[in-house]
């Protein structure tokens, strides 16, 4: 990988993982995701988990060039971040204890 492709996306995993670090120390969020997502936390708990995907990949692209490790770091990566959007859906479906009583 180039550093003209590196650079950006480490630059992105850390505002991710920023942004989640709010999302699950506040419950801040930015606006126009406010109103799709009921459960702040669980939202910045995925957000670090895309983080730390992008970091993996990241990692693995641009230290082991040229090893046989490198596709099964960056595979891995790519394993993990099939989880961020099942933690994105259950983020925005409501909890056992906020759902209204039948």
């Amino acid at each position: 990988m180039n550093l003209y492709v590196g650079i950006p996306v480490a630059v992105l995993a850390v505002l991710v993982a920023v942004s989640g670090v709010a999302a699950v120390r506040t419950g801040w969020m930015l606006p126009n995701q406010r109103k799709h997502i009921i459960r702040p936390r669980l939202f910045g708990y995925a957000q670090l988990l895309l983080s730390v995907c992008l970091g993996t990949q990241l990692a693995g692209a641009l230290f082991l060039s040229g090893s046989d490790m490198r596709s099964a770091v960056t595979y891995g990566g790519t394993a993990l971040m099939l989880g961020v959007p099942a933690l994105v859906w259950a983020s925005q479906r409501p909890g056992r204890a906020d759902s209204p009583a039948s």
